[in-house]
């Protein structure tokens, strides 16, 4: 099966294939340029591996949050291959594509089979993209994702308040913002800190050992960007 996956959430858009069980990745960094840039990278990368969008059987792309614009290229481009090939694409927040790195990381080698995963996204001015999930592995090797909240977007101070109630000493803390706010997380003695964001490698590897890929699998029609909260011109607007 060949694979092609997109992120454009972030200031680095990116393009990875899985053909053969190898992985073929091109990056470009400049947030402003996705909408130029995109297609090249994803033409580059599929010539260089002696392929046309003909060849390949499943898309996949992260959905947000992140850059407003980013996601609306990136999500537009996904599903017109869609459409046209009439395939489905699997696609997954940065939240839960994290807490499901963060969680391989942890039980591959541990004799848990779940954990809990508070991943966070800096939003700036000190908020974050947050959420909790449960990632249990089972006998066959396989992720599942489960959680009981919204992704949120909050002050990172009101976060460590409403985790507070969960025990620490079992919960890995993820994200691109660790680092940033590691002071903040000191006191709380979490078990594990991990500061890092999710790769399209990672998107495809999630697509390949996930339990309940079915809750991610969207059409052309189907699949919805994940902002979190209002774009800026929203809130503008709402504010008068």
């Amino acid at each position: 099966m060949n694979i092609l996956g997109i992120d454009t959430t972030t200031k680095s858009a990116s393009c990875t294939i899985l053909k053969e069980n190898e992985y073929y990745t091109k990056e470009v960094t400049n947030e402003i340029t996705h909408s130029e840039k995109l297609l090249p990278i994803i033409h580059e990368t599929l010539k260089e591996n002696n392929l046309t969008l003909d060849n390949i059987d499943m898309f996949a792309t992260i959905n947000g949050p992140g850059s407003f614009t980013g996601i609306r290229i990136g999500l537009a481009t996904i599903k017109a291959f869609a459409q046209v090939k009439d395939i489905d694409i699997f696609s997954i927040s940065s939240i839960d594509l994290m807490s499901y790195v963060a969680a391989k990381k942890e039980l591959e080698n541990s004799n848990d089979k779940k954990i809990s995963v508070l991943s966070l996204i800096d939003a700036r001015n000190n908020r974050v993209y947050y959420r909790i999930n449960n990632v249990s592995l089972d006998e066959n090797g396989k992720y599942e994702i489960t959680s009981s909240m919204d992704v949120e977007n909050d002050l990172i101070d009101e976060v460590l308040k409403n985790i507070t109630i969960l025990s620490s000493s079992s919960l890995i803390i993820c994200g691109d913002c660790v680092e940033k706010y590691n002071e903040k997380f000191e006191a709380l003695k979490i078990a594990q800190k991990l500061n890092f964001y999710p790769t399209t490698e990672d998107l495809i590897d999630c697509y390949l050992h996930l339990k309940n890929k079915k809750d991610y699998m969207y059409n052309a029609y189907t699949l919805d960007a994940l902002y979190a909260r209002p774009s800026q011109a929203e809130r503008v607007s709402n504010n008068g």
